[in-house]
């Protein structure tokens, strides 16, 4: 965050967000730290509290893959042992119930671990494409699941506000769903659509109002990470659910952190769950794996004649989990070597099943709403209905010089992939 004196541009601390290195350095500047939170860990727990520029960094890194796991995003983990704030009163407290769930606001409050948490490739207000970005290469939704669920709440603060009531000052973990704001304090969750972040048993025990999976899902742990006392969970089918999707996780994992170099953690599957079928087809599930570019891994059947006709999708009906969306067909490789990445894409991109995802139902971490090109065959039928992508493959997220494809002239024929009988 820079802040602008004149002509002198300067960096300014990042809110709530410590600097873990210094204060590791420093034994006086953590014990003030720690006499700061100990002082107000009510408004913590409210998610109403500022912490002095003194403890604060002027530029952090956040993580991903798994990053709402990552150690990296953590930064009060570190710093503080429960043993820290244990003398606390946590009878009193809204949220945290524990020192460890303290410490896990105290993370979720800062720059890091909010932006990897609830988030949407590690922002929360990405915004929609214009009209020079491809159609193979554009965003359905702009906002993280957070920012949705964040809208309701400040709604209810500002009718409260104009109203002159006293509003619901709460603010809730930025993984938590959609909500409903009384003014007395309470808040009443939705429960969490498929693929949403929850809280396991073990850790849920720490905090008090909580929130739980919805439409038969379970809580399900999908990373754990050294270091990190809170794993990553979501809310998933249960073992060879009739519900079964494209896009549904299927392996869990655990990371080895390097505090000292996160580019160094390392990932290894733990475990399969869902998606048992040995090979690709149109009719079962087989569970695609991280290598090829999807955290978690990725249940995957093939697109038969309806899907691509979207037959499923009726009007005032639910939406249904999956639709015959865009993959990178075994050409695409081949393009991105090119020089000419905006003249071969089309030819490159092939239909297959992915998670469908709208304004009001979210993709799960690591992932983001693509929107179909509005020449795909049907595609009127699905109007704002887009499909969940890897966040890499959304071209103009990623920052290390891949191509992004551009509308021009040369994309008219894109529809040339669409359809093909090749699948990923």
């Amino acid at each position: 965050i820079f802040s602008i004196d004149g002509s002198t541009v300067g960096e300014k601390p990042l809110e709530n967000t410590p600097d873990a290195a210094r204060l590791a350095d420093d034994a006086a500047l953590k014990a003030r730290l720690a006499d700061y939170v100990r002082a107000n860990a009510a408004a913590v727990d409210l998610g109403v509290y500022q912490i002095p520029d003194e403890f604060l960094a002027r530029k952090v890194i956040s993580w991903s893959t798994f990053g709402s796991a990552r150690q990296a995003n953590h930064p009060f983990t570190p710093i503080f042992e429960p043993k820290d704030l244990a003398a606390l009163d946590y009878s009193k407290f809204s949220l945290a119930r524990t020192p460890e769930a303290l410490v896990e606001l105290l993370d979720n409050g800062a720059c890091q671990g909010c932006h990897q948490a609830g988030s949407t490739a590690g922002f929360h207000f990405i915004g929609l494409d214009d009209a020079t970005t491809s159609p193979l290469n554009r965003l359905e939704v702009g906002i993280s699941p957070h920012l949705h669920a964040e809208i309701a709440r400040r709604e209810a603060w500002l009718q409260a506000t104009a109203e002159g009531r006293d509003p619901n000052r709460f603010r809730p973990l930025s993984f938590a769903p959609p909500a409903t704001w009384k003014d007395g304090g309470e808040v009443a969750y939705a429960p969490a659509e498929t693929a949403m972040p929850c809280l396991m048993p073990e850790d849920a025990a720490r905090f008090g109002s909580s929130w739980q999976c919805g439409g038969g899902t379970i809580c399900t742990p999908i990373a754990t990470a050294s270091g990190v006392r809170t794993k990553l969970a979501e809310c998933l089918l249960p073992k060879d659910s009739p519900a079964m999707f494209s896009g549904h996780p299927c392996l869990t994992g655990s990371i080895a952190s390097n505090a000292a170099e996160p580019f160094n953690d390392r990932y290894r599957i733990t475990g399969q769950f869902a998606a048992f079928a040995p090979a690709i087809s149109r009719t079962a599930f087989t569970c695609r794996p991280p290598k090829i570019g999807v955290p978690g891994g990725f249940a995957y059947r093939a697109c038969d004649d309806k899907d691509r006709a979207f037959s499923a999708f009726k009007a005032g009906k639910s939406m249904p989990s999956e639709i015959c969306g865009l993959v990178g067909g075994k050409k695409f490789d081949i393009c991105v070597a090119t020089n000419n990445f905006d003249q071969c894409l089309g030819g490159a991109v092939n239909r297959g099943n992915r998670p469908a995802c709208s304004a009001d139902h979210f993709c799960r971490e690591d992932y983001m709403c693509q929107s179909l090109p509005a020449d795909t065959p049907g595609a009127a039928k699905v109007k704002g209905i887009g499909f969940c992508s890897p966040t890499y493959f959304i071209f103009q997220m990623r920052i290390d010089n891949h191509a992004t494809p551009w509308a021009t002239t040369a994309r008219a024929s894109m529809g040339s992939g669409f359809g093909a009988a090749a699948e990923e």
